[in-house]
């Protein structure tokens, strides 16, 4: 049972991984954004907490449907 246990656990984490990947892509494209000159060529620290808050709550998200 606890192979079983882990192997959705890495299964499910590779899953909000991916999601995540993909939901900074489509904000990326959706509102024409260069993520990498935003944060690294003009260090735009808001820009960055922006990003982070979106992962956070995308991973909150991937978080509450796997308990459900």
């Amino acid at each position: 049972m606890a192979l079983d246990e882990l192997l959705s656990t890495i299964v499910y984490a590779v899953i909000g991984i991916v999601l995540l990947l993909i939901t900074v892509v489509v904000v990326n494209k959706l509102f024409r954004l260069d993520l990498h000159r935003e944060l690294v060529d003009e260090h735009n620290v808001a820009f960055g907490v922006v990003i982070a808050g979106l992962a956070i709550a995308i991973g909150v998200i991937v978080a509450g449907t796997i308990t459900s």
